[in-house]
């Protein structure tokens, strides 16, 4: 069933960037923190149970995640340049330093330090989502460390967690240490690996980061220092991403489509940004934003249709 979630999450991020909003909150936000706490349930799942007889379980790993990422991430690329180069939107500037970092990801998460955009108005980088792409890449690389050695892992989670109340009290940057930054959301990925393996420890974890939750909000709002850059969102989040992940792992009902749905939640993910500059350059994107939603949600659907139909069938089949 998770590959029905992943979708709504995706469709809610597309929803976000078409410029949708529930009662002023993004929907994309909350999306997000949901999909942090899925993607560190999935990659414990496949560290520990599927990858646990490997020799090479680590270097095995990182290849997994590396061909579940990169392939379709690099389809989408190269169709974007070729959309900018056949129609100059947006006047691209293709340098080969901020090529670099569009094909490597993680420094898209560092867009406010590190410029990354080709495109020059708006400005923009290749797959504008992409920066969350570049967090997830980051806590893979500390995930199998954590699942591996519990002292580093508390001291992770401790640290995550003290980062990201310093920012939703805006002590420090909110919206880049409280859901940008993985020193400030690694928590979340350990989140769900705590959901995903339930031992004794675990569920003292959720339940620790779940009070803290139910302290934090009511704290947050009677001293007045809620911040308004996400803060909101990520609590909605997290208050509702831990109990749907919780349910979810513990139904055992399997449903039709749900891996193919799932595949096409990661290229919706990644091709609704498209979509939408194809809209404006054609002048077809409206100022109603609810207009929008169709039309850029069937040309997402058909862009990721070859990259899942075709590139990423073609890399799995050949694992």
């Amino acid at each position: 069933m998770f590959g029905y979630l992943r979708l709504f999450l995706a469709f809610l991020v597309l929803l976000s960037h078409v410029g949708v909003k529930f009662y002023t909150l993004n929907p994309g936000v909350i999306a997000v923190v949901i999909f942090y706490i899925l993607a560190g349930y999935v990659v414990s799942h496949i560290y520990i149970d599927i990858f646990s007889h490997k020799k090479n379980r680590l270097f095995t790993f990182y290849k997994d995640r590396f061909l579940r990422i990169f392939p379709l991430y690099i389809y989408v690329i190269v169709i974007t340049v070729i959309f900018l180069l056949l129609t100059s939107y947006a006047d691209p500037k293709f340098t080969f330093l901020n090529m670099l970092n569009n094909l490597t990801i993680i420094p898209l998460n560092y867009y406010m330090y590190i410029d990354s955009t080709v495109l020059s108005e708006p400005n923009w980088w290749l797959i504008p989502p992409a920066w969350s792409l570049g967090t997830e890449l980051q806590a893979y690389l500390l995930l199998p460390f954590a699942l591996m050695f519990k002292r580093f892992k508390i001291a992770l989670a401790l640290i995550s967690l003290i980062v990201y109340i310093l920012a939703n009290f805006s002590v420090i940057h909110p919206d880049y240490y409280g859901y940008r930054f993985v020193v400030g959301v690694f928590f979340i990925f350990l989140l769900g690996s705590a959901i995903q393996s339930y031992k004794k420890e675990d569920k003292q974890f959720i339940f620790f980061i779940s009070l803290a939750l139910i302290i934090l909000i009511p704290l947050s709002i009677y001293t007045g220092n809620f911040s308004k850059t996400y803060t909101v969102e990520t609590f909605i989040g997290l208050l509702i991403g831990i109990p749907v992940v919780l349910f979810l792992s513990k139904t055992n009902k399997k449903l039709p489509f749900n891996s193919l749905f799932g595949s096409f939640s990661y290229a919706l993910f990644l091709t609704h940004f498209l979509a939408i500059w194809i809209m404006k350059y054609l002048h077809l994107y409206s100022e109603n934003v609810y207009l929008n939603i169709l039309p850029v949600t069937i040309i997402s659907i058909l862009i990721s249709a070859i990259g899942v139909l075709f590139i990423e069938k073609s890399v799995y089949n050949h694992k």
